[in-house]
C-alpha cells in the first residue's frame, strides 16, 4: 500500500472512530450525509478516484447543511452542533489533498471526541476516548513522516506493522497518565462547576415526561438505560412499595394527561417528618436533562435547589445534566391532603364533554349498585381483574372515545391504558383522581447492595382522594398482571421484546452495572466533597485551593524527579549519537553563517527556510537535511559516516550585512 494511501486510512481511522457515538444519535438523513463522504474517500483510495470538481463540494456542502437544519430545526443545541462539526470534518475529506488538511482533520477529530462527553461521562467513554487518541497519534506521526521526506530526492523504505505504530502510540499516551492522575486528585475543585449548560441547548431529553397519551409510556419499555440506583439503610422494601413518584398528572383532554400548573408552582403545606420516615436512602440518578427526581411515597426532605410541590412532586431548579447523587427519606405512611380543596377537588374531576358516553353509562350503572367509593373502586378493580383483559405492548391506537374503545373493544393495553383508563371512570362516578407517572421496582444487586432502576421499569398508576384517607394509589395494572409488580415490566410480558432479549444478556447487562456504579461512585462523583474526605483521612480536616495547588506542584515536581534519570539517560544517549552530533554541528555552522534557526522547525521545514537566505548552499543544505531525515525515520537508515562527512564539508557563506 503507498504511503499515502496508507497515511489517509489513518486519518480516516480516528475520525471514524471520533465519530461513532454520535453517528446514532443524529436522524437518518444527517446520518447519511455524514458517512456519504467518508464512504466516497474510502473509494477513492482503494480505486484512485481523482479529486472531485468544486461545484460538487458546493453541493454537498449546502446539501449537508439543509439536512441539518431540516432534521434538528436549527444549528442550535448540542446534538446539532456536535453533529454539524462531524459532518464538516468528514466533508473536509473529500478535499484532503495536503498533509496540512489531514492534520487538521486529525486534530478536530480530538475535539469531536471531547465532545461526546457532554452526552455521558460512562465507564466506557476513556475507552473511547483512549481509542480516538491513539489512532490520532499514530495518524499525526505517518503525516509526520511524509513530511519529513516530502522534499527529499530518495524516499527509504518505512514499512512497520499496525502493531508497531499502535504501541508506539500508546508508549506516548502513558508518559501522560501520572500527570493526569495528579491533575485528578489534587487540583482544587469547586462545589459547583464553573460554567453550566444552557438550558435552550438541552435537546437530548430521555425518560418521562410532563405528560402521557396511549404509548407513550410504552415506548420506553425497550430502552434498557439506566434511570437511576437507589442504596438503602436498611433492607429494601417490598416491591409493592417500590413506587418512585415522579410526574403527576390532571388535566385529562384529548387523550392527553398533562401537568397542572398549581401542582407545579404551589409547594406542599407539610410533610413526613425525617425522623420518623420509614426508608432512608440515596439516590444516584443518571442526566436525563428534566427538572424533577425521583423519590418513594412520600418524600420527607428536598434536596438541594428543589422543592416538593403539593403533589409531592420532587421538582428541581435546574435540569439534572449531570449524574447527581442526593439523599432521601420517605414515609409510605403519610396521609396526603386528608382534606381536600375545593379547586384541587373540581380539577381532580374535571372531564372533556361529550367523550366516552358508553363508560359513562356503564359508569352511573355500577354507582347506583356500589355508593360507596371504595366499593365501586373495588368493582372497577375486580372487573379489570375477571373480564378478558390483557397486557400487551400490541395495543391498537384508539380513536377520540379512547377509553370506549379500550374497555369495550380492544381490550389490550399497556399501564397507561389501565391508569388511563382507571382515572376517567372514577372521575365519571364522582371520585377525584389523578395520574401519577414513574418507575417501578427495580433489580437488586446483591453484590453493590443498591437497587438497579432503568427507564424500562416506566410505570404510570392512578391516585384517587377518599375522605379521611387522602390520596391513595391504586394500580389497575397489578389488577389485570400481578406480575408487572412482582417481578417488574419484563417479567410480566413472556415475549422477547427484541431478538437479543435473553435473560442471561439482561444478567450480563445488571451484572456489568456494578462496574458503572463504581466508576460514577469514585471518578464522577469526586466533588470537593470527597476530595476533603480523602485528605481528612491523613488529619487535614480543611485544605485550601491554594495549598491543593503547592500540593499538586509538589506532586508534579516529583513525577519529574522520578522521570529525569530516563531523561538524562537519553539526552546522554544524543550526545553520543553521532547523528545526533553531526545534526548540531551543522545547526551550529547556519547559526554562524547568519541564519536564525527556529527551533521547531522539522529538518525540511527547516532547510527549506535556509536556503531563501543562503542560496548558494542550496543544493547541500538539502542532501544533509535528506541525510538527517533518513536516519530519524528510515527503517534501514544509511551509514552515520556519510552525514558526518557532508556536515564536515560544509561551507556555508555568511549572511551579507548589506
Amino acid at each position: 500500500m503507498q504511503a499515502k494511501v496508507r497515511n489517509m486510512m489513518w486519518v480516516m481511522a480516528a475520525l471514524s472512530v471520533a465519530m461513532a457515538p454520535q453517528i446514532p444519535r443524529m436522524p437518518l438523513l444527517v446520518a447519511v450525509v455524514t458517512l456519504a463522504p467518508l464512504v466516497w474517500r474510502l473509494g477513492a483510495e482503494l480505486k484512485g478516484w481523482s479529486v472531485l470538481p468544486k461545484l460538487v463540494r458546493y453541493v454537498a456542502t449546502a446539501l449537508s447543511l439543509a439536512a441539518l437544519v431540516v432534521s434538528y430545526g436549527g444549528l442550535f443545541g448540542r446534538r446539532a452542533a456536535v453533529s454539524l462539526l462531524a459532518a464538516m470534518l468528514a466533508l473536509k475529506l473529500i478535499e484532503c489533498e495536503r498533509i496540512r488538511d489531514a492534520r487538521l482533520i486529525v486534530s478536530f477529530s480530538f475535539f469531536l471526541c471531547v465532545t461526546q462527553f457532554l452526552f455521558t461521562q460512562s465507564i466506557f467513554m476513556p475507552v473511547y476516548g483512549l481509542a480516538t487518541i491513539t489512532l490520532g497519534l499514530v495518524a499525526l506521526a505517518q503525516l509526520q513522516r511524509s513530511e519529513a521526506f516530502q522534499l527529499a530526492v530518495t524516499r527509504p523504505s518505512m514499512q512497520r506493522s499496525m502493531f508497531a505504530e499502535l504501541l508506539f502510540s500508546l508508549r506516548l499516551l502513558l508518559l501522560a497518565i501520572p500527570i493526569g492522575i495528579a491533575f485528578f486528585v489534587f487540583f482544587p475543585r469547586w462545589a459547583t462547576p464553573l460554567w453550566g449548560v444552557p438550558e435552550n441547548t438541552l435537546d437530548a431529553k430521555s425518560g418521562l415526561s410532563d405528560s402521557m397519551s396511549p404509548g407513550s409510556i410504552q415506548t420506553l419499555f425497550m430502552d434498557d438505560s439506566t434511570a437511576f440506583r437507589a442504596e438503602f439503610e436498611s433492607a429494601i422494601p417490598d416491591p409493592t412499595e417500590l413506587y418512585w413518584r415522579g410526574p403527576v398528572l390532571w388535566n385529562y383532554d384529548d387523550n392527553t394527561w398533562t401537568s397542572s400548573f398549581l401542582g407545579r408552582n404551589i409547594e406542599a403545606e407539610s410533610r413526613p417528618q425525617k425522623s420518623a420516615a420509614r426508608w432512608h436512602y440515596t439516590v444516584q440518578m443518571e442526566p436525563n436533562e428534566r427538572n424533577w427526581l425521583f423519590a418513594l411515597d412520600y418524600p420527607a426532605i428536598a434536596p438541594q435547589d428543589t422543592r416538593i410541590t403539593m403533589d409531592f412532586q420532587l421538582l428541581r431548579r435546574l435540569p439534572v445534566v449531570q449524574l447527581l447523587q442526593y439523599e432521601m427519606a420517605s414515609e409510605p405512611g403519610y396521609i396526603d391532603a386528608p382534606k381536600l380543596k375545593e379547586t384541587l377537588r373540581l380539577m381532580a374531576l374535571e372531564l372533556p364533554e361529550g367523550l366516552n358516553p358508553k363508560t359513562r353509562e356503564q359508569v352511573q350503572t355500577w354507582r347506583r349498585d356500589y355508593p360507596s367509593d371504595e366499593a365501586f373502586i373495588r368493582h372497577v378493580l375486580t372487573y379489570f381483574n375477571e373480564e378478558e383483559f390483557h397486557y400487551s405492548l400490541d395495543a391498537p391506537l384508539l380513536g377520540l372515545n379512547a377509553i370506549d374503545e379500550f374497555l369495550f373493544e380492544t381490550r389490550t393495553g399497556y399501564c397507561e391504558h389501565y391508569a388511563s383508563a382507571f382515572a376517567v371512570m372514577m372521575r365519571m362516578a364522582g371520585i377525584p383522581s389523578r395520574i401519577v407517572t414513574g418507575y417501578q421496582g427495580g433489580w437488586y444487586s446483591e453484590i453493590g447492595n443498591y437497587l438497579l432502576v432503568r427507564q424500562s421499569d416506566a410505570h404510570a398508576w392512578t391516585e384517587v382522594w377518599l375522605p379521611e384517607k387522602g390520596w391513595t394509589r391504586v394500580d389497575p395494572t397489578a389488577a389485570v398482571s400481578p406480575l408487572r409488580v412482582q417481578q417488574g415490566s419484563r417479567g410480566a410480558l413472556s415475549a422477547p421484546r427484541h431478538m437479543l432479549d435473553f435473560d442471561w444478556v439482561r444478567s450480563v447487562r445488571n451484572g456489568v452495572d456494578l462496574v458503572e456504579q463504581r466508576w460514577n461512585d469514585w471518578i464522577i462523583e469526586f466533588s470537593s466533597q470527597s476530595q476533603a474526605q480523602m485528605f481528612s483521612q491523613f488529619g487535614l480536616d480543611y485544605v485550601s485551593p491554594a495549598a491543593l495547588t503547592s500540593m499538586l506542584f509538589g506532586v508534579l515536581g516529583i513525577i519529574a524527579l522520578l522521570v529525569l534519570p530516563v531523561l538524562t539517560r537519553l539526552i546522554g544517549q544524543a550526545d553520543k549519537n553521532p547523528v545526533a552530533r553531526a545534526w548540531r554541528n551543522f545547526l551550529r555552522r547556519l547559526k554562524k553563517a547568519g541564519f536564525q534557526v527556529p527551533a521547531s522547525n522539522g529538518a525540511m521545514e527547516l532547510a527549506t527556510a535556509a536556503t531563501v537566505e543562503l542560496p548558494g548552499s542550496a543544493e547541500e543544505i538539502y542532501r544533509i537535511a535528506g541525510l538527517y531525515n533518513q536516519h530519524r525515520y528510515s527503517a534501514e537508515p544509511p551509514p552515520a559516516g556519510e552525514l558526518e562527512n557532508a556536515v564536515k564539508r560544509f561551507r556555508p557563506r555568511k549572511k551579507s550585512s548589506g
